[in-house]
């Protein structure tokens, strides 16, 4: 079985680094990250009728917004601008996927071991093509 879902309208978060803030309490350095999982939860649920249980290959692609300067003023982007998001802001590949899996897990699988392959890739938009940003996934079960 094959299972797409799309996260429109907010941008995927590393979920990793933590910050101690005293008395044992450790919390997410990014702040993007609840609401990225709580998102991709939402729309797992809605695609994902019953939690699935077996082996999946999973694929993540990660749309991120370009920042303002990467324009000229005839909405081109410029040469000199990067062709792959590879800022820090935007995060390592591995954390934006941990915070994808996690959000995954008990949504549309029981549990992210479960994933047998995983692959993930991360693009900017295109304005005027594809301008806000948005994570798809594809969970592939494997009989």
């Amino acid at each position: 079985m094959k299972y797409v879902i799309t996260v429109e309208g907010i941008e995927a978060a590393p979920q990793g680094s933590k910050t101690y803030v005293g008395k044992g309490r450790m919390i997410e350095s990014c702040k993007r990250v609840k609401p990225f999982r709580d998102a991709v939860r939402v729309e797992a649920e809605k695609v994902v009728d019953e939690i699935i249980k077996e082996p999946v290959i999973i694929e993540i692609v990660f749309w991120f917004k370009r920042p303002q300067s990467h324009f000229d003023s005839k909405g081109k982007v410029l040469s000199s601008e990067p062709k792959y998001p590879t800022k820090m802001n935007i995060g390592d590949i591995d954390k934006l996927c941990r915070s994808t899996l996690d959000a995954l897990t008990l949504s549309a699988i029981l549990d992210d071991s479960q994933v047998v392959s995983l692959q993930a890739r991360k693009y900017y938009c295109v304005k005027n093509y594809e301008p806000e940003p948005h994570t798809m996934i594809t969970i592939q079960t494997i009989e």
